[in-house]
């Protein structure tokens, strides 16, 4: 089957149609890669008219059916998406060669392969997109019930969005987590702080109740300069309190 990418409007929903009701869904990337633009115009054409039934006041009976051909739509184009991006990964990267040339041609040069994305016919966003999809099997079944529940058209932004949201969740429970890690330090150094203190100060009611209560008058030399470093060195374990 020739897949135009260009396919337009209810063309597009033909064709998305014929595929989805005769299980016609390709299994290579040159025919998944075009198929995947027409099933975006087939969404959009889905929600114009969804919108316009609203505004027009359509039978709730044929709004419901096109909704849920709308939704049937979004739900395959992110199935052909995850396919465009299984493939994706599958294909191996355009790696650099060595260059077997002296002097300054020593290390590596370029394959001469075109880049991953381009061999597969797409840009380089939309492959990484495929990718993200593909990888992410449980926020797109999240996105595809949501939508369902909620009489919506699942699609690849909703997908990206609920994505960022997970993100931005996990990041503030590791923040939290870091807060709460940071109050339990803070916590146990205080008491610490706490223990070293109390244990200082017995230290020096020790140290005060050893100290000699009579200081000889008369000293030989050796003795005092003895005494002295002593003195000395007890000062300067003290100088903490100088202040």
């Amino acid at each position: 089957m020739d897949i135009n990418p260009n396919t337009k409007g209810e063309e597009a929903v033909e064709l998305f149609n014929l595929i989805k009701k005769n299980n016609l869904l390709p299994a290579a990337i040159d025919k998944l890669v075009p198929l995947s633009f027409i099933g975006q115009a087939a969404v959009k054409f889905y929600r114009e008219q969804i919108s316009l039934m609203d505004k027009l006041g359509v039978a709730e009976e044929q709004k419901k059916a096109t909704l849920r051909d709308g939704q049937d739509a979004g739900e395959m184009l992110l199935d052909i998406e995850d396919l465009i991006g299984g493939l994706a990964e599958q294909e191996p990267v355009a790696m650099s060669v060595p260059n077997r040339g002296g002097g300054s041609g020593r290390g590596f040069k370029p394959s001469g392969k075109l880049p991953k994305h381009e061999r597969l016919g797409m840009t380089e966003k939309k492959m990484q997109q495929s990718q993200t999809i593909h990888k992410n099997p449980e926020i797109v079944a999240r996105v595809k019930a949501q939508a369902r529940e909620n009489e919506d058209i699942p699609t690849k932004t909703a997908v990206f969005a609920e994505l960022k949201f997970e993100k931005e969740k996990e990041r503030n429970e590791k923040e939290k987590k870091r807060r709460v890690e940071a109050e339990k330090n803070r916590v146990e150094i205080k008491a610490v702080i706490s223990i070293d203190q109390a244990l200082c100060i017995s230290e020096l009611e020790n140290m005060l109740a050893a100290a000699p209560k009579k200081i000889p008058k008369r000293w030989d030399e050796d003795a005092l300069k003895h005494a002295k470093t002593l003195v000395k060195l007890i000062l300067k374990r003290l100088e903490v309190f100088n202040g």
